[in-house]
């Protein structure tokens, strides 16, 4: 199944020109511009500046590859190290509890698996009045604030004493990443074409917290605890990093391309109008009920949740239980802690290369089945290869760490391509987070404590749910395949009765459904 491209970027970039910059002064009262993205405000301020013909001038391809250049050195990296630190703050449970954080906290039965699961319950809470914040303020302090302040969470989950406190850290760290995945989503469509978001995408949510887990993890091995204990040790350090890296973001994340300090006004109006192929408008502050609605009403919404419960529960188990399976197979803390390195990278390579696959082909669907088929393939090996075989069992849970390219693909190639308006694509991001959170919450609980070290039930579970992935999939692609049908007759309506002189349909802040010129990808 392959996506439908409507118009061509130059067509784009022409209407943008005619249809934003010369449009009554009656569509450009406070009231219409409230309506309409930002960037309609923008530009229509632009285009009253006596350097307007300047300013407005086509650029050259050189132009825009120094400012994709700048964009990709600033938002790119500091985007990255802070869904960095999400993953590592999340993780470093699994490391700490080979340091003894379980022995420490006198946890006993499902105890362990419960801090596991915690952080989900508050980020499902937290994640739609965080993501009306950062709609009504300037996504990049409120994406700095929520880091600086998880990193604080993390440094107190040193000093917790016992499996109370432990909970109360965990739920916290949840209030503050909860829309981490919804908010860079939001950047990454506003920053960057469709076709350059999917590697972005890759790039930015690497699965690298488990090589930085592993690399201080080791080198705490030699660490002779004194008066802290190496895992708490653990929490003090990378508490620490997140506090800066959340003082950086604050700092160098605007709100959206036209509040950026560190471009120039001709490079705003470039990064703006240079997004206009996305047919997703970069950021409207007014929160529009309608397409709240719009989006809880749609089946598509909907598919994508279950499509992330079902890929999410096998990652949620992994995450809290990887490094106890490791060490059953008879490794040494030491051995664990390194092997705990190679997965992050199998995953975050993984996501890579199917990303850039999705993008050559243009079947993303069918690259995020193959990605699955993969993750299934791994999950059956772990089941029939016995524990004796250390290598054969070590070499299965790698396979299994591909689980991460459907996830990017999912979000890169299809959801941030598929949702138009500011206001639902919060939405739709929101509940796609919930279905990535309830995955993560209920994957923990499979692995019972009774079934050390086959966790039977734990494996099970995996082999339905991605079964399962694979037939929503399906579905959704066959969703898309018959929204586009009926995007074309919208799309010749519009046309007959298009008035000159309006606002661009990518500037009116429409969702995919409104706007005749959106077709979805699959």
């Amino acid at each position: 199944m392959s996506s439908t491209v409507p118009i061509d970027e130059e067509k784009n970039i022409d209407q943008t020109d005619v249809n934003v910059l010369d449009i009554p002064s009656t569509e450009l009262s406070q009231d219409k511009l409230e309506t309409y993205d930002v960037a309609a405000a923008f530009l229509a301020g632009i285009a009253k500046r006596p350097d307007a013909a300047e300013l407005l001038a086509p650029w050259t391809p050189e132009e825009e590859k120094a400012l994709k250049r700048k964009i990709d050195c600033i938002v790119m990296p500091l985007l990255w190290l802070a869904n960095l630190m999400s993953g590592t703050d999340k993780v470093l449970l699994g490391t700490a509890v080979t340091f003894g954080l379980r022995t420490d906290l006198k946890l006993v039965g499902q105890q362990y698996s419960w801090a596991n699961s915690a952080i989900y319950f508050s980020c499902i809470l937290f994640v739609f009045p965080q993501s009306f914040i950062f709609q009504k303020f300037s996504i990049g302090k409120t994406i700095g604030v929520n880091v600086f302040m998880y990193g604080i969470t993390t440094f107190g989950t040193s000093a917790v004493k016992n499996f109370a406190g432990l909970i109360v850290c965990r739920l916290l760290l949840g209030v503050f990443e909860g829309a981490g995945h919804s908010a860079t989503g939001m950047v990454i469509s506003m920053w960057w074409k469709t076709s350059e978001q999917p590697w972005r995408t890759g790039i930015m949510f690497s699965t690298l917290s488990s090589v930085v887990n592993g690399l201080l993890s080791y080198a705490l091995q030699f660490y002779d605890p004194g008066p802290i204990a190496r895992w708490r040790l653990l929490f003090v350090i990378m508490g620490c990093v997140s506090v800066c890296v959340g003082i950086a973001n604050y700092i160098f994340i605007p709100g959206n391309p036209a509040q950026a300090w560190w471009l120039n006004d001709r490079q705003k109006v470039i990064a703006i109008r240079r997004v206009a192929v996305n047919q997703t408008g970069v950021m409207n502050h007014k929160v529009k009920w309608s397409q709240v609605k719009e989006a809880l009403l749609d089946v598509q919404t909907w598919l994508i949740f279950v499509i992330n419960v079902s890929l999410n529960i096998p990652n949620g188990g992994l995450i809290g239980f990887n490094s106890l399976i490791v060490q059953s197979l008879g490794y040494s803390v030491k051995e664990v802690t390194l092997l705990a390195i190679p997965t992050g990278v199998i995953s975050w390579l993984s996501s890579l290369f199917f990303a850039r696959l999705a993008t050559k082909t243009r079947q993303p669907l069918l690259c995020v089945t193959a990605a699955v088929l993969i993750c299934l393939t791994g999950t059956i090996m772990l089941k029939q290869i016995p524990r004796s075989n250390k290598g054969g069992s070590l070499a299965s849970l790698f396979i299994m760490y591909v689980y991460w390219a459907p996830y990017i693909i999912m979000g890169s190639s299809i959801l941030y391509h598929n949702i138009g308006g500011t206001s639902k694509k919060i939405a739709v991001y929101g509940i796609s987070y919930w279905g990535y959170c309830v995955g993560n919450l209920i994957g923990p609980q499979t692995f019972r404590a009774n079934e050390a070290p086959l966790y039977k039930s734990a494996i099970m579970s995996m082999l339905i749910f991605y079964c399962l992935s694979i037939l929503f999939i399906a579905i959704y692609g066959l969703v898309c395949w018959q929204s586009n049908k009926k995007k074309e007759k919208q799309e010749e309506e519009w046309r007959a009765t298009r008035q000159e002189g309006d606002v661009a349909e990518e500037w009116k802040d429409l969702t995919d459904k409104e706007n005749p010129l959106f077709r979805y990808s699959y």
